[in-house]
């Protein structure tokens, strides 16, 4: 299935909590991911992507002070958003419908629920990174959508 070698991402992992950061870390190597930075919160994350090139972030969606929603709504719409266009799983052991729409609305690629192993991070990676998004405008929010399957046109 895989065109994407998981070898080759560079994943930024946002999470409050230590454990959290330390378990998907784990997961990940065990995957082969060799290079993994992480946040403790949203604001965090947006100064670790000022210098690490993540090609993917895996983030939380319950956080203090900055939550996963408000990073992906900073990430995707502020004027010097460091990667406005980055993919992003968001992870939730619990959420309302109104959270997890809040989430879409913000620009989130999709949801991964806890516990996670690391088959799921691994299908869920692959997934959204495998999948072509154009990004559209939605209001005040930049977010993705999964391209047609229709054939594209080639210049040339």
């Amino acid at each position: 299935m895989a065109h994407v070698d998981l070898h080759d991402l560079n994943v930024l992992i946002v999470d409050d909590s230590r454990t959290a950061r330390k378990y998907l870390a784990r997961c990940l190597s065990d995957l082969g991911v060799r290079e993994v930075a992480q946040a403790e919160d949203g604001a965090d994350a947006i100064d670790v992507l000022r210098s690490f090139a993540a090609d993917i972030v895996i983030s939380d969606l319950n956080m203090t002070p900055l939550d996963g929603i408000e990073f992906t709504r900073l990430l995707r719409n502020s004027e010097d958003s460091p990667a406005p266009c980055l993919p992003i799983i968001m992870l939730t052991a619990e959420a309302t419908r109104k959270q997890l729409n809040n989430a879409l609305a913000a620009g989130v690629h999709s949801f991964l629920a806890k516990p996670v192993t690391a088959e799921k991070l691994r299908r869920h990676i692959l997934h959204t990174m495998n999948t072509e998004y154009e990004f559209q405008k939605d209001g005040r929010n930049l977010r993705p959508v999964p391209c047609s399957a229709s054939p594209k046109a080639v210049a040339g």
